[in-house]
């Protein structure tokens, strides 16, 4: 048997090592796709002229509505401001610090009208004053505005009487002989004790009107007089 020279032997193995290992490189490359290839492969090119790209239509004026616009110095100086309100300092607090509200009251104004009574009968009684400002309940006394009563023993009274002024007042008075609190009448509804009304007013039948016996409250009007029978 001829023996294998070394050297030839280690050549010859190291040319099919090669060989085979160039079979495998061309079978891997024959499986990539050409389209892959990085030779044939190429990016997009981007154009950047943007002046050809226009918006959608309709966007324009929404795109327009969400820019914040630059005031106008014209409208900004119609805008009205806040007015001032000024406060008053002067001190509405009572003695002990409180502050109490400013109101414009009515001070009802007083006259004080004097009344002359004749007619009266000469005995120890009361004279019942009632003053009315209406003619709601006139002339009973219990539906008058105030009454007053006056201690009489004479057949004339005088007396004062504080009246709001520019009202319009009627005044009926009766004097109470039996000391019932009222004026006493007969079987037939007819007044048997003394009474009268200002202006001195009667009516044929039954009591005047609140109109008939209502007069002006002023400062002109210092004194009434009134005849009872």
């Amino acid at each position: 048997m001829k023996h294998l020279n070394p050297v030839v032997a280690l050549l010859s193995i190291m040319g099919l090592a090669g060989g085979a290992l160039c079979f495998l490189d061309q079978n891997e490359h024959s499986h990539v796709p050409t389209s892959l290839n990085s030779a044939s492969v190429t990016a997009p090119k981007m154009s950047t002229d943007l002046s050809a790209i226009k918006p959608l239509q309709g966007y324009e004026d929404k795109v327009q509505a969400i820019l914040p616009v630059k005031p106008d110095s014209s409208v900004v100086s119609e805008v009205s401001t806040t007015p001032e309100f000024t406060t008053d300092n002067s001190d509405n607090s009572d003695d002990d610090g409180n502050h109490t509200a400013v109101t414009d009251a009515v001070v009802e104004t007083i006259c004080d009208v004097a009344v002359h009574v004749t007619g009266l009968k000469n005995k120890t009684s009361k004279l019942y004053v009632a003053v009315f400002n209406s003619a709601e309940g006139f002339p009973k006394p219990e539906h008058s505005r105030t009454t007053t009563t006056i201690l009489v023993s004479a057949e004339s009274v005088d007396f004062s009487l504080s009246l709001p002024d520019t009202s319009t007042t009627g005044i009926a008075i009766f004097q109470d002989l039996n000391g019932d609190g009222k004026l006493t009448k007969n079987g037939f509804g007819l007044p048997i004790e003394p009474y009268g009304f200002s202006n001195n007013a009667r009516s044929t039948f039954g009591p005047p009107s609140f109109s008939q016996a209502a007069f002006k409250v002023n400062e002109k009007t210092t004194s009434i007089e009134i005849s009872v029978r």
